[in-house]
């Protein structure tokens, strides 16, 4: 702990149980205050990138298309599942 704190501990230790209570909820209502975000993830995110800190996927539309486009590959041989079943035995 800082000697600040220490301070502010040892002087709140002195006080009587009215001036406790003040205390408690000035305390209380400080910590129950949220810190609000100054900006969303999206443009902090895109503040970086403009910063050159970070890169951004490009969200193109080809890319959305090959999400659709998409086919699971075939393989042969036992499922997964069993392998992993049978290893564990």
């Amino acid at each position: 702990m800082s000697a600040t704190l220490d301070k502010v501990i040892e002087e709140v230790k002195t006080l009587p149980p009215e001036e406790l209570q003040q205390v408690r909820e000035v305390v209380d209502s400080l910590l129950n205050e949220a810190p609000r975000p100054q900006m969303t993830e999206d443009e902090f995110a895109r503040h970086l990138a403009a910063k050159g800190i970070i890169s951004l996927p490009d969200a193109s539309e080809d890319e959305a298309d090959d999400d659709d486009n998409w086919e699971p590959v075939e393989v042969t041989g036992k499922p997964l599942s069993e392998m992993i079943i049978e290893e564990r035995r």
